[in-house]
């Protein structure tokens, strides 16, 4: 079978843009975790999560929250969870909740399936209309903010982040330490 000039250009043009995005992506700088000059009180909203029960971010006052607003289908998001859980392990019983709000558009089950694999134990919720999202005046996933013990947004970091680097569990500690 013969393949016609047309789409063998035009599978050329779609497989260097791929590889063109592919390579702006690995020159990106890294997320950078920015405190905030004025803090704000997080906004309250509630979802459902994993399970279909309604949980409020009210729900976490009194602890550090790290929320992160994520998709199954963003490679930088996939790539940041496994040290979202580490640094979740190692401060939970100190104080700090990840509070991770899916924008999927995909089903609870799809959502459910990705935590699952990558073996996350802080709660997830699904915000499938993306309303929680817009609240948060969010530009893309991932986004993330670090939410004071009394409610402040501190810290927020726009795009993928070493949450268990130095720095992050820097300012974790410090956050729970100002309870």
């Amino acid at each position: 079978m013969r393949i016609p000039v047309r789409t063998r250009f035009g599978l050329l043009a779609l497989l260097l843009l791929a590889v063109f995005a592919a390579v702006a992506a690995e020159g990106k700088p890294p997320a950078e975790l920015r405190a905030a000059k004025h803090p704000i009180p997080a906004s309250n909203f509630y979802l459902r999560d994993l399970n279909g029960e309604l949980v409020r971010l009210s729900d976490f006052r009194g602890k550090v929250v790290l929320l992160n607003f994520w998709a199954t289908w963003c490679p930088p998001c996939r790539k940041e969870m496994p040290a979202m859980q580490q640094l979740y392990q190692a401060y939970k019983d100190k104080g700090l909740e990840i509070v991770a709000v899916s924008v999927d558009t995909a089903s609870t089950g799809e959502v459910r399936a990705f935590v699952e694999e990558l073996g996350l134990t802080f709660p997830v919720l699904h915000d499938r209309d993306s309303l929680v999202s817009r609240l948060y005046s969010n530009p893309g996933v991932p986004s993330s903010y670090l939410i004071d013990p009394q409610g402040k947004v501190a810290y927020r970091v726009l795009g993928e982040y070493d949450w268990f680097g130095e720095n992050a569990k820097n300012t974790v500690e410090k956050l729970l330490q100002a309870e």
